[in-house]
This record gives C-alpha cells, structure tokens and sequence, in this order.
C-alpha cells in the first residue's frame, strides 16, 4: 500500500487508512532521516489498497519532538487528529511519558486548526506500576450518543499486562475523564499460566449492525515479545453510557445475528433475578474481564425471563461469569432441560450453547448452585 517515503528512514508503523471525501487516506509513524526522531506521516490513494501517495515529501507537523499512533475521526465533517507524544524523548519528572494529544485539522488535512491539546497521561493506578516508563499511547475516539469515547492503550507493547483503557469527553478535544473500572481489555491469567498476554492498541469496525474491536496480543503468551498476533472481540456501551469490550476471548463467538437472519428475543423480555440487576443479562457485557458487571458471582440464585408472546427458537447462549464455577439448570416452559456444572478453569468468553430442536419458548429459568455467577443471556429467534 506504502512502501516508503522520502524523508524516512524506517521503523514505520500503526498504519490507519480512514475513507475521507471520496478517497482513502492513510496515517502512519515514520522515524525521519532529518531528525532521527519519529514522526506522523500522511498519504492519499483513491483506493483502499493504495497505492498511496505522500502530497507533502514531509511529516504532517513538526513538533520538536517523537509522534507517534495517529488516527481521524471525522464529527460532523470537521476532522481531527489523535496523536502520541512518544516516551523515547519526553521526560516528565524523571520519568519517561508517554501522552496522547488531539488536534482540529483543515479540511484538507494538511493543517492545523488551533493548537493541539494534550488530553490523556499515565495517572490511574494501573498506567503506573511499569517503573520509569509509562504509556498513554495507541488512541482512537469513537462517538457515542453525543459523547466521545477516547481509547489508548497503557504499558510496554511488550509487556504481559499491555492493556487499553477509555476516556469519556462531552466535546472531541475534551476534557476528558478516565473511566473508573479501566482497564477495559487486560491479560487473561489463570493459575500460574497465562491465557491472553498483551491486549492492546485497538481500533473498531462494525459488522452485522454490531461494534467490534479489533486489537493484538502476544502469539506466545508465555513469552511476551514484539512477536504479535490479531484478536477481534464485541464493544458497546452500557445504559448508563460506560463502555466495555467483550474481550480477550479464547473460543468462537456467534457471526452477528443480523448477518444469520436473526435477533436477540432476550432483549424485549422480563427478567426477574434473585438478589440482582436483571437488566445486566441483556446488556451485551459479558463481564469477562469484571465479575463486578455479572449477576450473582460467588451466589446461588436464580433468574426467570417471561417472554411477553412465545418465541420460537432453536438455539441459546447462557455466558456464566468468567473465573467462576458452579452448577447451572435451564428450566424450559416449566421443564428441566439441562443441567450443566462449570469449572473454574475454563477459557474466557465461553459459552454454554444450547441446541435444540426449534421449539415455542414462553418462560426460562436459570438457577445456579455454588457461585457459578452470571452475564449474559441470548435466545435467538427469526427477525
């Protein structure tokens, strides 16, 4: 797509390619050979593939000091960029620092509008324990119902708890505020061994009507290095406009329900629970990486969804809540259907999937014995 430009040097890097008025164009980091340092470049293509081409010969700006991990978004057709002040070169109280700044862009965006405005640096607890180097770094905004979800990433790209956090904003330059259960995506450990090392850096895309993200981790979790691989994973926000990433998973999860002619009959039920928030078994948080978001961990109880007409379906996923285990029945209309017991020790976001012949579903009860804990639940059914 670009093989070089010419004024880098190489380590080019976290490429993003955005559709902007009737082309393609492509940010990315480049060390440039004038500077030493590491610079934002910016090139154009009428195709998504490229080639690309670089309109400048230069970097997009020329802040005096190492840029990195740009991305675009466009609100309202006003652009603007998100940027990295890289750690190699910025030394805050002894410290190496990585923050990240946005910026409003000319339509053509080639230049500044307004000077850049730093949004984010390493401060939740989290962000902290790496020693002298610290990252906020990898940021992407999404909109959402009016607001402005900043994600970045925090940790050693290399490092096993490599992880990404949010920030939410009323206005595209903030200010913004960390939101309090960061990070959002984080490894996986259990026991002594690691499942997911690493999560980070992401971006989003939608399929099927649905938020995804998309992110890398380390191929070898038992030895974290440069070495990564690619993770797709389901996003969204919450009721009370909190967002969460249903991820790392480790097994497969179910195409969009749009793309199989399907919907989720969970959604426009009632359900009553025993000692919880029923609300949280049709949010679309698995609570994979926070117990906290699922219903009834470490409890026995139950839970019961009255369908307001009779669903006919085939199908169901019941996600207990990850870590937990514990003993799960599924009372249909009245019947047992199944009975199930969990370990503790199984991989994350995996879910108990029903499959049956199709059937009319009036009522559903779920009880759980020995504190199996639960997130979420989806009976499908045709649109």
């Amino acid at each position: 797509a670009l093989r070089k430009v010419s004024w880098g040097i190489g380590d080019y890097w976290a490429p993003e390619v955005y559709p902007y008025q009737d082309r393609y164009v492509m940010l990315f980091s480049v060390r440039d050979k004038d500077t030493k340092g590491l610079r934002i470049g910016i090139a154009f293509s009428d195709e998504p593939q490229g080639p690309y081409e670089d309109p400048l010969g230069k970097p997009l700006f020329e802040p005096g000091y190492s840029v990195i991990d740009a991305s675009l978004l466009v609100d309202d057709g006003i652009p603007y960029l998100y940027y990295v002040r890289d750690c190699s070169d910025n030394v805050v109280g002894g410290n190496h620092e990585s923050h990240v700044y946005g910026v409003q862009l000319s339509r053509d965006l080639l230049n500044f509008e307004g000077e850049p405005i730093e949004l984010t640096r390493p401060d939740q607890p989290w962000e902290l324990d790496s020693g002298g180097w610290l990252w906020n770094e990898g940021p992407v905004v999404v909109k959402h119902d009016g607001r402005y979800y900043l994600y970045y990433s925090a940790h050693y790209f290399a490092d096993p708890n490599y992880s990404v956090g949010v920030a939410l904003s009323d206005m595209p330059l903030g200010p913004f505020t960390k939101q309090a259960d960061n990070p959002l995506l984080a490894p996986v450990f259990q026991n002594d061994k690691t499942l997911v090392s690493g999560p980070g850096h992401n971006s989003f895309f939608t399929a099927g009507g649905k938020l995804f993200t998309s992110y890398h981790s380390h191929k070898y979790p038992q030895a974290p290095s440069g070495n990564r691989q690619l993770n797709i994973d389901r996003a969204g926000f919450r009721k009370d406009g909190t967002a969460y990433i249903n991820g790392p998973t480790l097994t497969p999860q179910l195409r969009p329900l749009k793309d199989l002619k399907l919907i989720n009959a969970t959604l426009s039920t009632v359900i009553s629970v025993s000692g919880g928030d029923g609300s949280l078994l049709a949010d679309g948080d698995y609570g994979i990486q926070n117990a906290a978001f699922a219903f009834l961990p470490g409890e026995s109880g139950w839970a019961e969804l009255a369908f307001p007409s009779p669903v006919h379906s085939d199908l169901m996923m019941i996600y207990p809540a990850f870590g937990t285990a514990g003993e799960l029945t599924v009372i249909v209309n009245g019947e047992k259907a199944a009975v199930h017991a969990f370990e503790q020790e199984r991989l994350p976001g995996e879910a108990l999937i029903l499959h049956f012949e199709p059937l009319d579903i009036r009522g559903l009860k779920l009880e759980l014995s020995g504190g199996l804990g639960l997130s979420e639940v989806i009976v499908t059914a045709g649109e």
